[in-house]
């Protein structure tokens, strides 16, 4: 937690624990009714992309695990580390929410294509769509990453929200 938490410190599902998938479980149900429709063919369109953003979320996931669990072992066994500290309990338990951000960014992907007609603007069938997918990644939300960042970083907003993230001392994949 940060020096001095602040208001959106924590993720509003925080209570809910180990039951905070189940805020997914709305637009999962429309995927399964909308698969369900396009085989008995009262669907025409195919929301591949809608349908396959728990998929890849559960993947994102089990990808965070398998590095996360290769770094604590080489945490623990290695002998080529960096610092040689252990990894403490309580940096385990500060960073066990690493799952929040691919939940929060599941929502806004399910979300978004809801909203904006992505086929429309981003045919990824094609190569132009791909391009500019790869365009939009490396141009606007590059850029806008690092200065949020960097925003971070100044005294005001670190010490409400960031120095959680600088806290670790065994650096992982998470911290």
């Amino acid at each position: 937690m940060a020096s001095k938490p602040e208001i959106l410190s924590d993720w509003p599902w925080k209570p809910l624990g180990s039951f905070k998938y189940v805020i997914l479980a709305p637009w999962m149900v429309h995927s399964a009714y909308l698969c369900i429709n396009i085989m008995k063919g009262s669907e025409r369109e195919l929301h591949l992309v809608y349908l396959l953003v728990l998929p890849l979320a559960l993947i994102r996931m089990l990808h965070n695990q398998i590095w996360i669990s290769l770094s604590r072992y080489r945490t623990a066994k290695g002998k080529t580390r960096i610092l040689h500290r252990p990894l403490e309990f309580h940096q385990v338990d500060r960073e066990s929410n690493w799952g929040d951000q691919i939940l929060f960014a599941s929502i806004l992907f399910y979300i978004g294509y809801k909203i904006i007609p992505w086929g429309a603007i981003q045919p990824v069938r094609r190569t132009d769509g791909v391009v500019i997918t790869a365009l939009l990644y490396v141009g606007p939300v590059e850029f806008v990453y690092y200065w949020f960042h960097r925003a971070l970083h100044h005294h005001f907003l670190y010490s409400r929200y960031h120095s959680h993230h600088h806290s670790s001392i065994v650096t992982e994949p998470i911290s």
